[in-house]
């Protein structure tokens, strides 16, 4: 790895395909560029975070990598594959949720990359995975990765959005990549039609306050009187579904990330009376837990008022 910095490029890239990921890149780190910055902070501003209220701190980390890790050179962006076909399941769950929680299962492959990077050049790393005030998507663009689609997801071209991101942020010096600006949406509105919240805007921002996914996982206490479920009971595929990029997805090679028939196979009557030691045996390491049973039981009320009684088990 010390023998030239394109060698070093590439045998870090390996390292990392290695580990799972289908996509990697390089970039330079810098503060984020006014447009982006300006951009999320409006964002804010206009109360689209919702109560995600970590969100509106550490804005001068969320702009500037270099300060979530003294002397940072390089953002290493990782994109990992969750996708899994459709399942018949009573319900809809988030296909990311499925498997076990990808913090876990994310940061443990990349931290094994970044241990190896700092062991062999000596340079300091930091892993990142969806926890750090960091612009994760903006990143994987600045990388060459893929772009943000009308969806507000990141799209890899040929690839499609059911991916994870990861940083490996380095004081190593790593020759960026181009990145990716060029979006391929074309005139396509699938995402912004599909959505059944209503919360795409149609130029890549997110409404949270009207978005399934936010109000099935973060939102607290009763919903919103405008709320429509479905069946969903965690999170909200429709954007991506829609999608036509994600008519390449691939299934998933990585077999923490596969579904789990244990939460696939629930009814909306198995989670309102489901019980906490039940609820923490069935969704131990899964990122589920995150919303807490109390969030399950409340979705899976609305789901089964909103729906004829025959309709939902």
């Amino acid at each position: 790895m010390k023998s030239s910095q394109s060698l070093c490029k590439q045998q870090i890239a390996r390292l990392i395909l290695d580990a799972g990921a289908t996509r990697v890149g390089f970039a330079k780190a810098e503060p984020v560029d006014d447009i982006a910055a300006k951009q999320f902070s409006n964002w804010i501003k206009a109360g689209y975070h919702a109560n995600m209220q970590y969100l509106n701190r550490y804005h001068d980390q969320r702009n500037n990598p270099q300060l979530l890790l003294d002397g940072t050179r390089t953002v290493i962006s990782a994109a990992f594959n969750y996708y899994s076909p459709d399942i018949d399941s009573p319900l809809q769950w988030a296909k990311y949720a499925l498997g076990d929680d990808y913090h876990d299962i994310i940061r443990k492959r990349l931290s094994l990359v970044a241990d190896t990077i700092a062991a062999t050049t000596g340079a300091q790393c930091r892993v990142c995975v969806d926890t750090a005030p960091i612009r994760e998507r903006y990143w994987a663009t600045r990388a060459g990765i893929g772009f943000i689609g009308r969806n507000n997801q990141l799209i890899i071209p040929g690839a499609g959005s059911y991916f994870f991101l990861g940083e490996i942020l380095t004081t190593l010096d790593i020759q960026p990549d181009k990145p990716l600006s060029a979006t391929n949406c074309g005139n396509c509105r699938r995402c912004i039609d599909a959505c059944p919240g209503k919360a795409l805007n149609g130029h890549g921002q997110m409404d949270a306050r009207r978005c399934i996914s936010y109000l099935t996982i973060e939102h607290r206490g009763e919903l919103p009187a405008h709320t429509h479920l479905g069946n969903r009971i965690y999170g909200c595929d429709e954007c991506q579904r829609v999608c036509p990029h994600n008519q390449l997805a691939v299934p998933t090679s990585l077999p923490e990330l596969t579904p789990r028939v244990e939460i696939t196979c629930l009814t909306a009557n198995d989670i309102l009376s489901m019980r906490p030691e039940r609820f923490s045996a069935i969704f131990r390491n899964s990122a589920i837990k995150r919303t807490k049973l109390t969030g399950l039981q409340r979705n899976a009320a609305l789901i089964t008022s909103q729906q004829p009684p025959n309709a939902v088990k």
